[in-house]
């Protein structure tokens, strides 16, 4: 059976450096980005867009232009795909919306946030990210 999720790597940049928002679970201590279920009739990026929101509090503005997809066999046997998209987000402070899970909230730069990423999937993910993020900062600072 397939599953599929649905999530972002959100960014903000502090003093010129881009710091990555990782969740790390309280109940496992496994350390990722927001992301969950699509529910009926969302769209990849609403529902990555509501996952981030529900896990954060934080509303994030999409880039459209990079889009990573994970595939992994989960311990039900099941497949699980997992689409994230790159997000920018400013002036918000990550925190615990009721209901939803509970999190503790990092805000990294790269090197720290790749060493605190308990999945391969996820530093290679977060590696591509960054790639794509330097590379767009290093074209407009050249315009």
């Amino acid at each position: 059976m397939l599953e599929k999720s649905c999530g972002t790597i959100p960014y903000t940049i502090n003093n010129g450096t881009i710091h990555y928002l990782l969740v790390k679970a309280k109940y496992d201590g496994f350390c990722g980005f927001p992301k969950g279920h699509v529910e009926a009739n969302e769209s990849e990026e609403e529902t990555a867009l509501r996952e981030t929101l529900e896990e954060t509090s934080v509303n994030v503005q999409i880039n459209r232009d990079f889009r990573y997809e994970i595939s992994y066999q989960m311990d039900n046997g099941n497949t699980k795909t997992v689409i994230y998209f790159l997000a920018n987000f400013k002036n918000q402070t990550p925190k615990r919306n009721n209901d939803f899970e509970d999190f503790e909230y990092l805000l990294f730069p790269f090197d720290l946030a790749l060493q605190e990423l308990t999945f391969e999937n996820a530093r290679q993910m977060l590696k591509k990210a960054n790639d794509y993020l330097m590379d767009a900062a290093s074209k407009a600072s050249l315009v």
